[in-house]
């Protein structure tokens, strides 16, 4: 694993974990009526990647509350549309930053196709 790969790898690890607070907290606030159950599910596939992640990079991280925080904030002032974009984009960006480690951690492949599902899930609740 080189020096970049691993950083990449960290990068990423931290922010499955931060999406699993912030996939909490809209299961929490939300309004839509199949929000609950699929920013739930969401929450608990970003909780394995996180520890795909960490099976390679031997890490031990806390997630940051800050950012699901300000995604609630902006959920209850821009409204659930906003916020659905925002999130979809979000997992359509990760994928971006899989794609080149995809060849040497084959695990994590299975992240990028639950990306691709998570973003299509989002984009399922926009009303």
């Amino acid at each position: 694993m080189t020096a970049e790969q691993k950083e990449q790898l960290i990068k990423s690890q931290q922010g499955e974990l931060n999406a699993v607070l912030i996939y909490q907290r809209l299961a929490r606030i939300t309004k839509h009526e199949k929000g609950e159950e699929v920013f739930s599910e969401i929450a608990a596939d970003e909780g394995k990647h996180a520890t795909i992640l960490k099976s390679y990079t031997n890490e031990v991280l806390k997630p940051d509350g800050k950012k699901a925080k300000v995604v609630g904030f902006l959920y209850k002032l821009l409204g659930h549309n906003f916020v659905m974009g925002l999130l979809e984009k979000g997992e359509l960006k990760s994928i971006d930053n899989y794609e080149p480690l995809k060849n040497d951690f084959p695990k994590i492949q299975q992240i990028i196709d639950d990306e691709l599902r998570h973003a299509a899930m989002a984009k399922s609740l926009l009303r």
